[in-house]
């Protein structure tokens, strides 16, 4: 696996450069090369950080492709089943089908279609169900992204912190239960870290290979054609290379003038791959100037008119005008407690790194002047890696936040800063180790019972995962009412399952289908691919037999249907059945 490949390098390579994490704070570990492995009990205490990540992301492979099948299609998945295939056609044809900007839901084209292509060309296969293809490749991309945290936190944090990152990761359910179903957002995650990781890579290494550059360049162009936000992947890139560059300076002065043309070099390079890849990739950039397609998109998603209301800790919330505290509100509501914890005191220790590099700066201002600030801008160089992470942790949430953008659906826009933060997490982790040793029975028992309550509760929630809300949000129990917790509607399918069974025992509608009413706002018409039974999806209420009403469609309010079925977790209805005319027992 290519995570674990990238460890076994690290390693090997932490004797020729220590300066991966904080110049700031050094990262923990032992730094001597690889010998050649030998199985065994010595060999399995070396890479037990290696061989826990390979069991941890094992058995998450194995959960989730055994349970893919059990959700059914979010709302956005329709739209992107649909522009899968026309966007491939747009290729296959020679640039000649346009059916994708012209027959797709407005506006879609603006998103990248890669994924949706890839996903469209595995189904022509038929190799499963639409449906169940369509969710095992999100899922299979969404866990690859979160492979990309385990070699990063090594990278900047330390040991354990890979394994740690990951761990907050999958045990986070608004998290874990989106990587099944989130159509673009997760292909962004994924796009997003394997770039973040592999700048961090570019600058460690000061001036990179050519290959790397080439890499980073392909990955950062998915990025930017997947979601218009990728382009802040150049941010990261161009301010990690500057320090590169700062510290060839401050080393060899003048000298360095060749060091600092490759420097300029790959940088440049990687920006230009990765906007051929972008081009390559989206076909939107290529029905005009690149350029401009790509700012009329960014314009577009950064101005989006968007609006309706929806609860957030129990206020009545716009979509276009969401509070300041909007994201971190949603994260402290959605990520468990121990990641908060975590993620709080890892944020302390770097705030303290910076506040204590800050006042190394100016006391050498005030004694030296500028030349004094020789030590502490080679310092703040040589913490470029962890400086990478941090902005890719809060940049992107600082960015919305300062542009007011439309936002909604609790926090999926910024699914892929999630991984960035539980990174964080694992520098608190870290942090706590020197004490923890001193009684680890005490935080293991705790941290064993944190987890065991997650996981009981992921799998009561199952398959809606993503509605999990921590203890400071009253829990899925207590956040009924005050978050908006089910807007996919992925309690509809296992509704329509309920629904199935109490038809089937019956044993009516044998030779005249019942006509259903999914409600989905303006997908009503496209559900029926979530039936498994000969029933006809009906699109109006007073035509139905039943009526499957969802958290944030409930359809059947101020009609005379009749409720007989109810989707619940932790006594909260997600989804609600109604019998309505041949519905009713006669």
């Amino acid at each position: 696996m290519a995570v674990c490949i990238l460890i076994r390098r690290l390693d090997s390579s932490c004797s020729r450069d220590r300066r991966t994490g904080m110049a700031l704070e050094r990262v923990d570990g032992d730094c001597s090369r690889l010998a050649r492995p030998k199985l065994g009990l010595a060999f399995a205490a070396r890479h037990a950080e290696t061989l826990l990540v390979l069991l941890v992301l094992g058995v998450a492979l194995i959960i989730g492709l055994v349970t893919a099948a059990d959700y059914g299609l979010s709302t956005d998945e329709f739209n992107t089943d649909e522009y899968g295939p026309k966007a491939l056609a747009w290729y296959t044809s020679a640039f000649a089908d346009r059916s994708q900007f012209e027959t797709v839901e407005e506006y879609l084209w603006m998103y990248g279609p890669w994924f949706q292509m890839l996903v469209a060309a595995l189904q022509s296969l038929g190799l499963a169900s639409p449906i169940m293809v369509r969710h095992a490749m999100t899922f299979l991309f969404g866990l690859a992204g979160l492979a990309a945290v385990v070699p990063m936190a090594r990278l900047t944090v330390g040991y354990w912190a890979g394994l740690t990152a990951l761990t907050l990761c999958l045990l986070t359910g608004y998290l874990y239960g989106n990587l099944f179903f989130a159509p673009i957002d997760v292909p962004f995650l994924f796009a997003m870290s394997w770039s973040t990781l592999l700048i961090v890579l570019m600058v460690r290494q000061g001036v990179p290979s050519w290959r790397l550059t080439l890499a980073t360049g392909c990955a950062t162009g998915l990025a930017i054609a997947t979601r218009t936000g990728g382009v802040i992947t150049h941010a990261y890139l161009v301010g990690g290379m500057s320090l590169c560059a700062l510290e060839v300076l401050l080393r060899h002065g003048r000298v360095g003038c060749g060091q600092l043309r490759q420097i300029a070099l790959h940088t440049l390079l990687a920006i230009l791959v990765a906007w051929l890849t972008a081009i390559a990739l989206w076909p939107w950039l290529q029905t005009g100037h690149p350029i401009t397609q790509f700012l009329e998109a960014y314009r577009h998603f950064a101005t989006l008119d968007t609006s309706f209301e929806f609860q957030n800790w129990g206020r009545l919330t716009f979509t276009d005008n969401v509070p300041a505290w909007y994201i971190p509100g949603q994260l402290l509501a959605r990520l468990p407690e121990g990641f908060l914890a975590l993620l709080l005191l890892g944020m302390a220790v770097w705030i303290g790194a910076a506040a204590s590099w800050t006042r190394a700066t100016l006391g050498a201002l005030r004694r030296s002047g500028v030349v004094g600030l020789r030590p502490v801008a080679a310092e703040l160089a040589g913490s470029r890696a962890v400086l990478v992470v941090s902005v890719a942790a809060f940049g992107p949430i600082a960015v919305l936040i300062l542009q007011g953008s439309t936002l909604y659906d609790g926090v999926r826009h910024v699914l892929f800063v999630i991984p960035m933060l539980a990174i964080v997490a694992a520098r608190g982790l870290t942090s706590l180790l020197p004490f923890l040793r001193r009684l680890p029975i005490v935080p293991v028992a705790l941290g064993g019972a944190h987890t065991a309550a997650i996981v009981v509760t992921l799998v009561i929630l199952h398959p809606l995962e993503y509605i999990a809300m921590n203890s400071l949000a009253g829990g899925v129990a207590g956040a009924y009412g005050r978050f908006d917790l089910d807007y996919w509607s992925m309690a509809a399918p296992e509704a329509l399952r309920r629904l199935e069974d109490r038809i089937d025992a019956e044993g009516r509608f044998a030779g005249d289908p019942p006509r259903v009413l999914l409600c989905l706002a303006w997908r009503e018409q496209l559900a029926g691919v979530m039936f498994r039974r000969n029933w006809i999806a009906e699109t109006h209420v007073e035509e139905a037999d039943y009526l499957i009403a969802t958290e944030r469609w409930p359809c059947a309010d101020g009609t005379t249907a009749v409720l007989v079925d109810e989707v619940t977790r932790f006594g909260r209805p997600f989804a609600k059945i109604y019998a309505n005319h041949r519905g009713l027992d006669e």
